[in-house]
């Protein structure tokens, strides 16, 4: 391995079911940010076009972020085949659909209205490392941060952007609660972030788009092992499920 190109190329086959990346050359692992970014655009170069994002909203200044290549978005109905795509952990997180593109600089009354809804997704993780824990965090967030796929649930009443702040959200596995929060980014959040990642992404030649999904950070999370069936519960506002 000897390029970017190549080691973009690795990643890619590791979440597909081929081999597993060990022992990445010195040369080639990310040593800032923005080489985790240059790393995450090659990989988008090779599996691409972009469907959506993942942004951390309410956490650093400025948030981390990955775009998410198109066909990483899954329905609820969609066979996913977890050992294939190695996926080991799961998230629940507020999704949001772009109604329009949505330009850099643009202020937070415009992002709201770019906004057409709100979603529950299910965002699986997946390890293409022989050994996940060794692996240069710069490494892991070139890779997308780990992301495997994203299933994205039906819109929720837009009403909950008032609640998001102490949202209670639940991740089951096989029936049985692993994980439960009371509390996550607020609406003011997540516009901020989304608002950020509009310049951000404008800036890195993508542009945020109509119909894009943005996933706006982990709530309730926890390791599948050997879990089948996975889903979280947002209050009473909607539910999303997969199995794996």
């Amino acid at each position: 391995m000897k390029s970017i190109a190549e080691l973009a190329a690795a990643l890619i086959s590791a979440h597909e079911g081929g081999p597993l990346l060990d022992r990445v050359p010195e040369h080639l692992l990310p040593a800032d940010l923005d080489a985790v970014y240059a790393l995450q655009d090659e990989v988008i170069a090779q599996i691409g076009p972009v469907g959506g994002w993942k942004v951390a909203a309410g956490l650093g200044d400025p948030p981390l972020c990955s775009p998410i290549p198109a066909n990483r978005f899954l329905g609820t109905a969609d066979l996913i085949d977890g050992e294939k795509r190695r996926i080991f952990l799961a998230e629940i997180e507020v999704a949001v659909q772009l109604g329009e593109d949505l330009p850099g600089g643009a202020p937070p009354e415009a992002v709201e209205a770019a906004i057409a809804s709100l979603h529950p997704a299910i965002e699986l993780i997946g390890n293409p490392f022989v050994d996940r824990d060794a692996t240069p965090r710069n490494l892991q967030l070139g890779d997308l941060q780990s992301n495997g796929a994203v299933i994205v649930g039906k819109a929720m009443d837009r009403a909950l952007v008032d609640a998001l702040a102490s949202l209670p959200v639940t991740l089951e596995l096989d029936g049985r609660p692993a994980h439960a929060v009371g509390k996550g980014a607020g609406w003011d959040d997540i516009v901020g972030a989304i608002a950020w990642l509009a310049g951000h992404a404008e800036q890195r030649g993508y542009g945020l788009k109509a119909g894009q999904v943005i996933i706006t950070g982990a709530r309730a999370l926890a390791p599948l092992n050997g879990a089948k069936m996975i889903e979280g519960v947002l209050g009473d506002w909607g539910r999303v499920t997969c199995g794996v």
